[in-house]
């Protein structure tokens, strides 16, 4: 350990010799004079063996009494072995005293090992706005309203429809099929509820006036409605083809004949009791084929 301390000794002198015939980097500010919360610009220069490793201070410095706001580098220029460092530090001061000081060092990169190098310090005066300070100081109160312009939140705005959209995809993609299921649901029902009215509507007239008109009107409306909810060209049909479509059913094809038969063969007051009976047969069928439209799309997969 003696020996280890001794050897320390020894080289100390050699390391601050070395230390000493270092050049001095040179630190200046742009200007005599500062005022408060101004920027101003610190230049540190540094000359130096081009063989030599030099770090210039970054942010992480504490420039005190100073504020550091922005460093601008320059290239390494080197000439004759000669390279020179060179950075520009932007800074500003909110300090009070008159006169402010600071001496920025430059690191070198030495066998292993970091050396600072100081600068000399360099000063800025801060030049006083308020030259004398009344005391007590005077307190001056002005409630007048002053109109500010009012201005549309624009960034509010986007962060609530972007919201919307979220929640109403979510929505969508959990309850989506449940929805579509009611939405059927509920245009089956208005069609049929629009559709049994206006039936009714031409059967009374049929029955009171006995008019042809009324009974064409009403079993073209039947057509139209199984066409729809059959999602058929039902309208198109033949009568024929409209009970071959149902399957051969024997009160379709009974009512769809009479009605035929009363329309085209001018048979109607001879066959006035049937063919209100045919009338009510069709009103029947479609609600049973509106019923079975119904269970299926409640029981569809979609």
């Amino acid at each position: 350990m003696l020996k280890i301390i001794l050897f320390l000794l020894i080289l100390l002198p050699t390391w601050q010799a070395s230390a000493m015939q270092l050049p001095q980097p040179q630190g200046k500010f742009s200007s005599d004079t500062v005022k408060m919360g101004e920027l101003v610009q610190y230049s540190l220069v540094y000359k130096h063996p081009a063989m030599q490793e030099v770090i210039l201070p970054d942010s992480n410095y504490s420039f005190s009494p100073f504020e550091f706001v922005r460093k601008n580098f320059y290239p390494t220029v080197t000439r004759g072995g000669i390279s020179t460092d060179s950075a520009v530090y932007v800074l500003r001061t909110f300090d009070t005293a008159p006169e402010q000081a600071i001496a920025l060092p430059v690191y070198i990169l030495q066998d292993g090992d970091t050396v600072g190098v100081p600068t000399a310090p360099s000063r800025v005066v801060l030049q006083q706005l308020v030259k004398q300070v009344n005391e007590p100081l005077d307190f001056r109160a002005d409630t007048r309203l002053v109109q500010v312009e009012e201005r549309f939140d624009w960034p509010r705005l986007l962060v609530w429809l972007v919201a919307s959209v979220v929640f109403l995809s979510l929505v969508w993609f959990i309850f989506g099929e449940a929805i579509r299921m009611r939405y059927r649901l509920y245009r089956l029902r208005k069609d049929h509820l629009y559709f049994n009215s206006r039936y009714n509507s031409h059967v009374d007239r049929f029955v009171k006036a006995g008019s042809t008109q009324s009974l064409e009107k009403a079993v073209s409306l039947w057509k139209n409605y199984l066409t729809k909810l059959e999602r058929s060209a039902i309208n198109s049909f033949t009568t024929k083809e409209i009970v071959e479509f149902y399957n051969d059913d024997e009160k379709v094809n009974t009512a769809l004949r009479l009605c035929d038969k009363a329309i085209y063969g001018n048979l109607l007051t001879e066959t006035d009791g049937e063919t209100g009976k045919a009338l009510s047969m069709l009103r029947r069928f479609a609600k049973g084929r509106y019923k079975t439209q119904r269970e299926i799309t409640r029981n569809a997969k979609i």
